[in-house]
């Protein structure tokens, strides 16, 4: 396509300026728009995941091969002869894509207190570790995290409190089967209390130290259940699994665990968002094809004269094609150029400030994770990208029908 031709679609664009702004305006907001959703659902995507890997779950996993999802409490990494914790949590953190390991120990049991009782999940953790993964420590609403000046301190859920009865600095006692077929029991006092908004973690986890819970299971130093690990890139928790898997195999029996494995509601609501965005990045091209025919029709209707004069003189019905593809092609460009000048302060809005939910209680619960009240946005190039390729597309494909019927006159 010369120079010279993509010379005169252009001025013949402003041939009619005020349909030709009124379709760049509408093609350009639609545009902008596009980007706003894209931005809104890539945040909304980043905040679940991170939600529902930072509460507890981490990105990845490493259990013992059958250890999950059962959670059988005798069966812990290394077998009954355990492992070299330290060795293989520095094993897993020499990764460069891992960004930080915490080994971990579960158990199901029942607390009680006064005349109350519950069924609760109860974790055991190396505090100062595992606030690297997770951010439950920042859920606090009473008292204190774990620390080393309470060896016998746990933390639980703000619900599970209310049931059993309970407040900071108030004596519990915890039964659990044990790891040997025994039973494990023993006092606690309550050091904190969290809020998630999640029912079900509020009303059933107690957080106490590892060694606490391996004495409470009977679980030797060397025994535990599984690894948490916290990625320096989230979306690439997968690839990264299968690799670790592979590298930790060849000296421990282990399995390593996703999120998406691990939480596949989450994973299946990520892949719901992405189809909903393909559905409204469809849905506008349809608009924009509907705008761009009806706007190169008319000016071709307009111009019938002209362009049987231009053929009479010698342009050949492809050179017609041509200038009107280039028309269509130069107020796409245009319309870009204007939505992503509209856009541009919509997006640096939603990374900044976020979009309030409705203040403190504005926070929504999606696939098992809280996300909000401010729900932050995220740059999606790749969507862009595909965006802005898409509509210089169907500016292309939706010239074409107007294109050759003016190829077709006498």
């Amino acid at each position: 396509m010369s120079g010279r031709l993509l010379q005169l679609a252009w001025r013949n664009l402003w041939r009619n300026p005020r349909r030709t702004l009124i379709a760049m305006a509408a093609i350009g907001l639609g545009y902008a728009m596009l980007l706003f959703v894209a931005c809104l659902m890539a945040g909304l995507r980043q905040q679940m995941i991170e939600s529902g890997t930072g509460l507890v779950l981490s990105d990845m996993e490493v259990h013992a091969p059958g250890y999950y999802p059962d959670r059988p409490a005798h069966q812990t990494l290394g077998g009954r002869t355990g492992t070299d914790v330290s060795a293989l949590v520095a094993a897993i953190a020499a990764d460069p894509r891992v960004q930080a390991a915490s080994p971990r120990v579960y158990g199901y049991g029942l607390v009680s207190a006064t005349h109350q009782s519950a069924g609760v999940q109860l974790l055991g953790v190396v505090p100062d570790q595992e606030q690297k993964i997770t951010v439950l420590q920042t859920r606090m609403i009473k008292g204190s995290y774990l620390t080393g000046r309470l060896p016998k301190g746990v933390v639980m859920g703000d619900k599970l409190a209310a049931t059993i009865g309970v407040e900071v600095g108030s004596e519990i006692v915890l039964l659990t089967p044990a790891a040997d077929g025994s039973t494990g029991n023993d006092l606690y006092t309550v050091a904190g209390m969290f809020h998630t908004g999640l029912d079900d973690m509020d009303r059933g986890l107690v957080l106490m130290s590892l060694a606490s819970l391996q004495e409470l299971l009977r679980l030797p130093p060397g025994r535990i259940h599984e690894v948490g690990i916290k990625l320096h890139e989230v979306t690439a928790a997968a690839t990264t699994a299968a690799a670790l898997e592979v590298q930790l195999g060849k000296t421990l029996p282990v399995r390593v665990r996703a999120w998406p494995e691990l939480a596949p509601e989450l994973a299946d609501y990520v892949q719901f968002n992405r189809r909903v965005t393909f559905i409204l990045f469809f849905i506008f091209f349809l608009l924009a094809v509907m705008g761009i025919v009806n706007t190169m029709l008319m000016a071709i209707i307009e111009r019938t004269r002209e362009l049987g004069m231009l053929m009479a003189v010698g342009m050949r019905p492809v050179q017609v094609v041509g200038l009107i593809v280039a028309e269509a092609a130069s107020l796409a460009g245009a319309s870009l150029v204007l939505g992503g000048a509209l856009g541009a302060p919509l997006l640096w809005y939603l990374q900044v400030h976020g979009l309030n939910l409705g203040g403190d209680r504005g926070a929504v619960s999606l696939a098992g994770v809280v996300v909000g009240p401010l729900w932050y946005g995220r740059q999606d190039f790749t969507a862009y990208t595909q965006a802005a390729l898409g509509l210089a597309v169907t500016a292309l494909v939706s010239a074409l029908y107007p294109a050759l019927r003016a190829a077709r006159f006498r």
